[in-house]
């Protein structure tokens, strides 16, 4: 049986800033993750729902709460200001193409990766030249998470979430380790969502069920006191990752900037 190696544990995003007098650029072993708290943005909206195309606007339209389609219509838009910025590109033509899993991706700029998850308040967005996957959740006090355990759990699993010091965090941590894996996969929530590891440490995982032969990296990262996310990446652990958070501008100038200096 052949296996993957994937290495998981908790990680300090290094907080950058960003410095619109500068290229936007990768290294090989960089992930940015890019947070947006979307109330700061709502005020934007009108001049955010602009950069977005026909199908987007439909897609803003089927939302059924006026807040999700604000809050969608605010991180879209963002994403395409964040790959217009990394490719050079204008924002108006970033245009997503999606693979039969769904995922999004840049056709005419394929070896960028990206990944995007948003919960409440708070979105966020992955990019790197590996593979990635993003999860992030408003841990929520209200949620009676105990009677779908064992339909996401192994046993090792859920004995850890059930003796935690802090069984809502323990959960959450878990959850989001196994969304932003499956999401870096392409492969979704499916019958082999359960039996992706969670837990920290170096796993062997059966390349039949990834459909992959890389190696891999995830890490947990507390985005703010009460939400809770993971990055999953390509990689052996003995490359180390640059992990980097960078909080997105709220002002046109700004968003505008960011890209004109790329596209200057």
């Amino acid at each position: 049986m052949q296996t993957a190696k994937l290495f998981i544990s908790f990680s300090d995003l290094m907080e950058v800033k960003l410095n619109l007098d500068k290229e936007c650029s990768l290294d090989n072993n960089d992930v940015i993750i890019y947070s947006i708290y979307l109330p700061n943005f709502m005020d934007l909206k009108a001049d955010l729902v602009q950069f977005l195309n026909a199908k987007e606007l439909i897609k803003a339209e089927r939302f059924y709460k006026e807040i999700d389609q604000n809050r969608f219509i605010i991180y879209r838009s963002i994403l395409k200001f964040i790959l217009a910025a990394h490719t050079k590109l204008e924002v108006k033509n970033i245009d997503l193409d999606y693979h039969l899993n769904k995922k999004p991706y840049l056709a005419s700029h394929p070896w960028l990766h990206f990944n995007i998850s948003h919960s409440e308040d708070f979105a966020a967005i992955a990019v790197s030249y590996k593979k990635v996957g993003i999860d992030i959740e408003y841990m929520s006090g209200d949620f009676d998470f105990t009677n779908i355990l064992p339909d996401i759990f192994d046993d090792n699993e859920i004995f850890e979430i059930k003796n935690a010091f802090n069984k809502k965090q323990a959960f959450y941590t878990s959850w989001t380790r196994k969304e932003a894996f499956v999401k870096a996969l392409g492969k979704g929530i499916d019958e082999d969502f359960k039996y992706i590891p969670c837990l920290d440490g170096q796993h062997n995982i059966d390349s039949i069920l990834l459909k992959n032969k890389e190696d891999w990296q995830m890490y947990s990262f507390a985005l703010t006191e009460h939400y809770l996310g993971a990055v999953a990446f390509e990689g052996s652990s003995a490359v180390c990752k640059n992990l980097m958070h960078c909080s997105m501008p709220n002002t046109m100038k700004d968003l505008l900037e960011m890209t004109q200096m790329r596209n200057g």
